[in-house]
């Protein structure tokens, strides 16, 4: 027996829109954990947490549109694409994200600490805003 049309496209709606939550809610709990590492002076940590909160919204917003990048860069490519070139966000998210990205491998991949402390700072603020920017997308999307 298969079922109606409505009723397929309703389970996908209920999934993907479980999926956006699941992942805003991962975003949410990373920017808590860069903010708990900003005030630790844990700066490397801070930002390298700071980026995944990122990733984990823009990954949200890419998802209610279908889209299931596997990488980073394709996280980054999806979002640019999908909502900065389509002027549905601001370029400034598009570029926050980038250099969050950039901030975070030089955390993790430099053997000597090279991020300052308003690197870090930056990377949490950077991650702050665009959370709520994709929260203010998804919201004019139903979601």
């Amino acid at each position: 027996m298969r079922l109606p049309r409505e009723a397929c496209n309703s389970a996908v709606t209920r999934w993907k829109l479980r999926e956006v939550e699941m992942l805003l809610s991962k975003a949410r709990s990373k920017l808590r954990v860069a903010e708990k590492l900003l005030e630790l002076g844990e700066y490397e940590d801070a930002a390298s947490r700071a980026y995944y909160a990122m990733l984990y919204a823009a990954r949200a917003a890419l998802a209610l549109e279908g889209i299931s990048p596997r990488t980073h860069e394709g996280v980054l490519r999806e979002f640019g694409r999908a909502f900065v070139k389509t002027r549905k966000l601001p370029r400034e998210l598009g570029a926050a994200l980038s250099n969050a990205k950039s901030l975070r491998e030089t955390a993790n991949y430099s053997a000597e600490p090279l991020l300052e402390p308003d690197d870090a700072k930056w990377s949490v603020e950077a991650a702050k805003g665009f959370i709520e920017g994709v929260n203010k997308l998804l919201k004019l999307k139903g979601a």
